[in-house]
């Protein structure tokens, strides 16, 4: 078998499309190539001229070929001669229906009548593809096979909590709030304030308050962008200042003590719940020095979120524990070093299609602290994960304009969320047969789940139960 395949995010054009519209499918090709390897001659491919003209030829070759589309359903090619599969991650248990903005792909049922099948990255989504379609369109659930990347992580007996002289080598800006000398103060400190006639006879005298806020917010934000902390003047920290931060990448070493909490995310994904996250870190932790919460932002816009970030961590001081934000590219080994100096994985998330990191931190060995809904209900369970509340309220699809309420999304319980870091906190610190029993059950999990060979097998049974079926139809035609 012949398999083309191709994302529009590729090696040379992700990192300046992180954060960006389906940057993660460059990754979810990335983890599906091995199995897809072992079961076929995998050839990537740039555009749909490609695909219909090898097509042709390894047809007359008397190859079985078909086209993957590792995209969301609205972006895969309809009118190729190639029998085409999408390869998809969807976070909603019900699929678009409608051709929004003069574009019929919008309508995902119209994508689905003409390909030749769908691989989904959950059992919710590939049933919310059966609910549409009916229950014999040819739709499977099939993770991505992660886990022989990160297995050889775990130590033999399983992870122990808290170790000595952790460690990581970055490139990039570092956000460290032990050296921001953060106070609510100086969010209003700097401030103009406008003469008090002013205020009171705003309503007469026709004062634009909309312009004038937004000159209050700009003058807000230089003076919090240029205020440098009381210890900055005192020491030069290994991590780059806040105020620092702009200028080019720096090369800097950042050590961790204590119980560490990691998440990796997009802080443009509403989704992701990152300022939930933080909240509750700091809430739980506010007394607590040895507790460290690392933020992995996969975004190329560092401006995006740095004000909104300094600016609730100002919110939420005096606090003892640290919050550190990576924001930078991290090859592979850097990422499995990141892994290796966490203690557990944080997801606050309102829903998921698959969520990659998760499942890596999973794989190598580093229990969670997550809710279990959506794509995680396939792998998350109290066995390897502190497992938090959540509960379903209204929501849109994600690249709906329209923004209606069509679809639905699960509301976090801040209070669990809190509760869970204090939880393992306690584990790591104070039980740690529990924390090496988390650790052995996630590594065996993922590997049941995502090993290579198991996801190959499950694959190869889809696509030659496909292209047969394909080929039966094909001779009953021109018979």
């Amino acid at each position: 078998m012949i398999i083309l395949i191709s994302s529009k995010i590729t090696q040379s054009n992700i990192q300046a499309s992180l954060g960006k519209a389906e940057y993660s499918y460059y990754f979810l090709l990335k983890e599906f190539m091995p199995a897809l390897q072992q079961i076929a001659e995998v050839i990537g491919v740039e555009s749909a001229d490609q695909v219909d003209r090898l097509y042709q030829q390894y047809r007359e070759a008397g190859e079985q070929v078909v086209f993957i589309s590792v995209s969301p359903p609205q972006q895969t090619s309809t009118d190729l001669a190639c029998p085409t599969v999408c390869l998809f991650a969807w976070e909603f248990d019900n699929v678009p229906d409608e051709p929004w903005e003069g574009e019929p792909r919008n309508d995902w049922r119209y994508v689905m009548q003409r390909i030749a099948g769908a691989i989904a990255c959950s059992q919710e989504s590939a049933e919310a593809v059966r609910k549409a379609m009916g229950g014999n369109y040819p739709v499977v659930a099939i993770p991505a096979p992660l886990w022989p990347r990160f297995q050889t992580l775990m130590p033999e007996s399983g992870w122990l909590p808290r170790q000595p002289e952790r460690s990581i080598e970055f490139t990039g800006h570092v956000i460290d709030s032990p050296v921001l000398g953060l106070s609510a103060d100086g969010l209003v400190q700097h401030m103009p304030r406008p003469p008090l006639p002013l205020l009171t006879t705003a309503a007469n005298t026709g004062v634009n308050w909309v312009g004038h806020t937004r000159a209050l917010y700009r003058a807000w934000r230089e003076a919090l962008h240029n205020r440098p902390s009381a210890r900055a003047r005192r020491e030069k920290p290994t991590a780059p200042q806040h105020n620092e931060i702009g200028a080019k990448p720096q090369e800097c070493r950042i050590e961790v003590s204590g119980v560490v909490f990691t998440s990796v995310l997009n802080p443009r994904d509403g989704r992701k719940n990152w300022i939930d996250i933080v909240t509750a870190f700091c809430w739980a932790f506010a007394d607590t020095t040895d507790a460290t919460l690392i933020l992995k932002m996969t975004h190329h816009d560092l401006e995006y979120y740095r004000i909104p970030l300094l600016t609730l961590l100002s919110r939420l001081a005096p606090f003892k524990c640290r919050v550190l934000v990576l924001h930078g590219f991290l090859d592979d080994q850097q990422y499995r070093e990141l892994i290796q100096i966490s203690d557990f994985y944080v997801n606050a998330s309102t829903c998921e299609g698959l969520c990659l990191p998760l499942m890596e931190f999973l794989a190598s060995g580093k229990p969670a602290l997550a809710p279990r809904h959506t794509a995680m209900l396939d792998y998350l369970d109290e066995q390897i994960a502190y497992v938090v509340k959540a509960t379903v309220e209204p929501s849109c699809w994600a690249h709906d304009p329209c923004g209606i309420f069509r679809t639905r999304k699960y509301r976090l319980n801040w209070q669990s969320l809190m509760e869970g870091y204090r939880e393992c906190y306690r584990i790591a610190s104070d039980d740690v047969e529990s924390y090496q029993r988390m650790s052995r059950h996630a590594w065996q999990r993922m590997c049941e789940f995502a090993d290579t060979p198991v996801v190959a097998e499950q694959l190869q049974d889809f696509l030659q139960g496909l292209t047969q079926s394909l080929d039966r139809r094909l001779a009953g035609a021109q018979a």
